[in-house]
């Protein structure tokens, strides 16, 4: 029965990786399942009649950065939350940048959004990965992550120019066919 658990354990982390939060209560825990539910029973319909929460982080290069700088400049922004320690957020990586690079201008923004604690970490990874779009890290001052109720990374986050969230982790299809549908 434990070799079981095991492969169930390990399959789980190298599908996502859970971002480090601080212990949640009880009821913060049923809270949160009580909205998961609310949100599952939901018709999809209503998915874009949610407004976006503002969000504001750290750059590269210490100044802040807001998402409500960016909404409404583009017809779409993808928050992208990641973590230089995060496999399957580095994986991504690449998915992000074809897609980014396929669309025309004005048409796509992304905005990552990193839950690393150790800056350095996320500079080196920055430097490696080179994206081409605007770069911000959530610290003690800007909890970006649990604004958007992050539990793992990467999570993703599409908003429309009217600033109505439009999907939440969309596959790279569904994704895709949205932004075509534009």
């Amino acid at each position: 029965m434990r070799k079981y658990l095991w492969i169930i354990a390990a399959a789980l982390l190298m599908v996502a990786c859970g971002k480090p939060t601080a212990e949640q209560t009880t009821e913060e825990q049923e809270s949160q399942e009580a909205q998961e539910q609310v949100a599952e029973q939901a018709p999809e319909a209503e998915a874009d009649s949610t407004v976006y929460i503002d969000i504001t982080g750290v750059t590269p290069t210490g100044s802040e950065l807001s998402l409500s700088s960016l909404v409404g400049q583009t017809d779409y922004v993808l928050i992208d939350f990641w973590a230089s320690w995060c496999g399957p957020c580095r994986r991504f990586v690449p998915v992000l940048k074809e897609i980014y690079a396929s669309q025309p201008e004005g048409h796509l923004q992304i905005l990552s959004c990193s839950v690393d604690q150790d800056v350095m970490a996320w500079q080196v990874a920055l430097n490696e990965e080179q994206m081409p779009w605007p770069q911000m890290r959530e610290d003690a001052d800007h909890k970006c992550s649990d604004k958007y109720k992050v539990q793992f990374i990467p999570h993703t986050v599409l908003i429309n120019k009217e600033g109505k969230i439009v999907a939440v982790n969309p596959e790279e299809p569904e994704l895709e066919e949205i932004l075509l549908g534009e």
